[in-house]
């Protein structure tokens, strides 16, 4: 079992505990996540999928890309009907607060014109949300709202890279401030990044002032701070810890308990029992690259518990063989205690969800690209006024860039090279989401508990 730090735990549930917790998704809804280019990347709600693909099977979710990248509460009122109203969603969640707080009026000592424009930044904030709900109310027809506090800007990283904006994550405070009371306000499930994700930077940058769960931009996270963002989404919506329980007693020779899974053909074999499983789910799949969070956050104990006890056997060291894999040894008492499997690597169930979680990841790369040439689109014909099917129109535009590097230039030249695609890469992704869903149900497994002697 992977345990968090005591010190860096006690802070986090101080900070869960305020939550208001709402209710999971539910068969056949449409989700859309509206926010800026931490929603756009599509990777921490990437991963919420993950975890409703593998927990619930035999439900059919639509989980809808509406993430822009720099785009703000205020930005995104032009695109809301396209984006979100038009994809008629059960649910919103809505992540805003980034490039609303206005980044570049914190400098170290800011004169009293950039506090100025502070207020103002967080006082247009707070409209455009209202603005941003109340249309989602009441042109969605009274979705189920997700309101979720900005992820913190890292003030208090040390870097090399001269990028700090000090005070910004305070800025951003005080946007999780306004978004706790639209919570409220609208009966939205509250979903805070800001509390627990600033806590626990703060707490590891003690030991080291490098340390950080935030990028080197101090401003997008990387995969672990994506992985905290899915677990604390998961938290706040109640999502269950079990992937499935299966007791069985092997002196008995009977099943003693079985949740969402079914255990038949139980015999005993050699000192030990062999029995077949039939989960009903698969264990949540984690990113390879955000495994640090499952030694600093309870992810294992909270969303991933596939529990196995085998109960009345013989003192001794056992093998537990699926499918004819030996996939661990464990003692008479580690088995009666119960084991979790959940982060077995050589189980077929974790090589099975970790496919999922590939596939998936796929379908969210080609939807990051075509939402992408959407949204390069719009900017050229909303900021430039570009005639943006004329070929000849957009390579001018190009052009024009003496600086190719700018962010404007890159984006154009990828429009360039790659608009002829977009609807080639929608359906890529719709091909991706289709295998997800074809190979996403669990199948029966073969156990065998068997004294280490004899399990060779």
């Amino acid at each position: 079992m992977r345990r968090t730090t005591f010190s860096v735990w006690v802070v986090l549930v101080s900070l869960l505990a305020g939550l208001s917790f709402g209710d999971l998704f539910k068969d056949g809804d449409t989700v859309c996540f509206l926010g800026d280019s931490i929603t756009n990347g599509g990777r921490y709600q990437g991963m919420i999928y993950d975890y409703y693909l593998t927990r619930f099977p035999g439900w059919t979710l639509h989980f809808v890309h509406a993430g822009r990248s720099g785009d703000s509460a205020g930005g995104s009122l032009s695109r809301l009907k396209e984006d979100v109203i038009d994809k008629r969603p059960t649910a919103v969640a809505i992540m805003f607060g980034m490039n609303d707080v206005g980044r570049g009026n914190y400098v170290a000592e800011p004169n009293e014109s950039q506090k100025a424009s502070q207020r103002r930044s967080l006082e247009g904030y707070k409209v455009n949300m209202e603005k941003l709900i109340g249309r989602i109310r009441a042109e969605a027809y009274e979705p189920k709202l997700f309101c979720i506090t900005p992820s913190p800007f890292d003030q208090t990283m040390i870097n090399d890279r001269n990028n700090n904006q000090p005070g910004c994550n305070d800025g951003l405070g005080k946007c999780a401030e306004i978004v706790r009371g639209l919570a409220a306000k609208n009966n939205g499930v509250l979903v805070d990044y800001y509390g627990p994700m600033t806590a626990l930077n703060r707490e590891r940058q003690k030991k080291d002032p490098t340390d950080t769960i935030i990028g080197p931009d101090r401003v997008h996270p990387g995969a672990a701070g994506h992985l905290m963002m899915a677990w604390l989404f998961l938290k706040a919506q109640g999502a269950p810890s079990l992937v499935s329980k299966v007791v069985v007693d092997a002196s008995a020779g009977r099943v003693g308990e079985a949740v969402n899974a079914e255990v038949s053909a139980v015999s005993k074999k050699a000192g030990g029992i062999s029995f077949i499983v039939l989960e009903k789910a698969l264990p949540f799949p984690v990113d390879s690259a955000a495994e640090m969070m499952l030694k600093l956050l309870l992810i294992e104990r909270d969303l991933n518990q596939e529990l196995l006890t085998v109960s009345g056997l013989a003192s001794g060291c056992y093998a537990l063989k699926i499918d004819e894999a030996v996939v661990g040894q464990y003692t008479a008492d580690d088995l009666a205690h119960g084991i979790n499997l959940a982060f077995n690597v050589a189980t077929p169930q974790y090589r099975q969800a970790q496919k999922i979680a590939k596939k998936n990841d796929q379908r969210r790369l080609a939807e990051c690209e075509w939402r992408g040439l959407l949204n390069t689109r719009r900017w050229m014909i909303s900021h430039y006024k570009i005639q943006v099917d004329d070929p000849a129109a957009v390579q001018a535009h190009y052009d024009r860039f003496t600086d190719k590097k700018a962010y404007s230039a890159v984006m154009a030249l990828n429009y360039i090279k790659n608009w002829p695609r977009y609807d080639a890469i929608i359906k890529q992704a719709a091909e991706y989401e289709r295998d997800v869903l074809q190979n996403r149900m669990p199948t029966p497994h073969a156990y065998e508990v068997l004294p280490v002697s004899k399990a060779q």
